[in-house]
């Protein structure tokens, strides 16, 4: 076949980019080669196609005779086809690399250029002129984050070389403000990575469960009144206290500093910075339902998914797909759920390999919410999904399907949901909320019935108040049913 790298790429591409992509294969300053005509035609073809590696048009021994008739085609042999198919791929990587320059344009990058430019060839008063306006853009934007220090140090460290060249008297006047920003991105960058650490280490079982360099020094500088005191290392400060330990007044605390600084965190960090704000929330819940409800929840996730937060260029991450059905049918909105499935269909899911399965996998908690348990069964699809959390809700929903119907393998599948969590690779906190599932449900199957039952009774109490337990909401409704 075809360079299946090449089928992979042109299919994730969007009509927009299949737009401009071309015109970038026309550009003579881009595609210049003796090929440059070919790579046009091959690239047409393809999409001609939708890229689609078993049709037969595109079969490499058919697109050989279209391109290079004269030559002859031999099987499991490098062909002049295999070149130009690599030659168009090189060129689809290089416009991908473009397209990430171009999202740069209008900032201190613009002006980079010809301030290094205008410093290899001595000229001094443009220096100072375009270096005055990079300063001026810069420190007109609102955002005080990682990328604002890192783009203030690239401009001291540009005029620190300039001043080491041309005027050696002052040759250190900017090295410390050049340090001063450096320390501010690396202070920003590496308690982002931290707060990333620490919530990864609170989901999953990880190997090496060690603090990252430096973390403590870095702690001891961003305190309250320290050098490194920045408004956004406040924000990550307070998400990784959370991730250890949270209360309702931190959260709310938190969700007045994301309001205080929103205007100085670029988009993409204040989106991720509220996806740990729902995450902890949710962490939260379930360590005591009573102050966290799932109406407050479902209220949070349901504004930021109008606020546009969830979307990675117009698709969801499977958790926080899945998550918002969660919340949603919990709460009885329904509807609500639906009109999302259906606005988002497999397409507009990211993050995973299985997109129809993680869809199929909500429309099933969609049916099972209202009791159609034979559609909820029938859109249940196992595979190897690459959060392992996924095939225990899946197998959840089976074995609540399985009780819902008197099924006579509820039995056999407690036990294989038991030993499945044991061998599951997941944090200790992730396992104890399915065990007390599965605790509680063998609990329910056997004193449920028993109306009159002091054991009953302390059942709903139990389910009520143990800290960590799924699907808390549907084992109430079954002991007191």
């Amino acid at each position: 076949m075809l360079n299946r790298k090449l089928f992979e790429v042109l299919k994730e591409l969007n009509p927009a980019q299949h737009k401009r992509l071309r015109l970038f294969l026309c550009s003579p300053y881009f595609n210049n080669g003796v090929s440059a005509e070919n790579t046009v035609r091959l690239y047409d073809l393809l999409v001609q196609y939708n890229s689609d590696e078993s049709h037969a048009a595109l079969a490499k021994k058919k697109v050989h005779a279209l391109f290079f008739s004269d030559t002859p085609y031999r099987e499991n042999a490098k062909s002049p086809i295999d070149n130009l198919a690599s030659q168009l791929f090189q060129l689809v990587r290089q416009f991908l690399a473009q397209t990430e320059l171009e999202r740069d344009f209008g900032s201190v990058y613009d002006y980079l250029a010809p301030a290094r430019f205008y410093r290899m060839h001595a000229l001094e008063e443009r220096f100072w002129q375009i270096m005055t306006a990079a300063r001026k853009a810069l420190n007109s934007a609102p955002q005080r984050d990682d990328t604002y220090y890192f783009q203030k140090f690239l401009l001291e460290q540009e005029e620190a070389k300039f001043r080491g060249l041309y005027n050696s008297s002052q040759d250190d006047n900017n090295l410390a403000a050049a340090q001063e920003s450096l320390d501010r991105y690396y202070s920003i960058i590496k308690l982002d990575y931290a707060c990333v650490l620490a919530y990864q280490s609170s989901i999953a079982q990880l190997e090496d469960a060690s603090l990252p360099l430096l973390y403590n020094e870095l702690m001891a500088l961003t305190a309250s009144g320290k050098s490194l005191d920045l408004p956004v290392n406040q924000v990550y400060r307070l998400i990784i206290q959370l991730l250890k330990e949270s209360s309702e007044k931190n959260l709310l605390q938190l969700d007045q500093l994301l309001k205080t600084y929103k205007d100085q965190i670029n988009p993409n960090s204040f989106k991720n910075l509220n996806a740990f704000y729902r995450i902890l929330w949710t962490k939260h819940y379930f360590r005591d339902g009573k102050s966290a409800p799932l109406e407050r929840i479902f209220k949070i996730y349901r504004e930021h998914l109008e606020r546009g937060y969830f979307y990675l260029e117009d698709r969801i991450p499977t958790s926080s797909f899945n998550n918002l059905v969660i919340y949603g049918l919990r709460v009885g909105e329904t509807a609500w759920v639906k009109k999302l499935l259906d606005d988002h269909p497999p397409e507009r899911i990211c993050g995973t390999r299985h997109p129809h399965e993680i869809h199929s996998l909500c429309m099933a908690e969609y049916y099972f919410v209202l009791k159609e348990y034979d559609q909820a069964h029938d859109c249940l699809k196992y595979c190897n999904f690459e959060n392992p959390s996924f095939t225990l809700m899946s197998d959840l929903i089976l074995l609540k399907i399985y009780f819902e119907t008197q099924n006579e393998l509820l039995e056999f599948r407690l036990k294989a949901i038991d030993q499945k969590i044991r061998r599951t690779k997941l944090s200790r906190t992730a396992k104890t909320r399915y065990f007390n599932f599965l605790k509680k449900l063998d609990k329910v199957i056997k004193y449920g019935w028993q109306k009159n039952s002091p054991k009953r009774t302390k059942l709903i109490e139990e389910i009520k108040s143990v800290p960590e337990i799924v699907s808390r909401e549907w084992l109430l409704e079954k002991v007191m049913e």
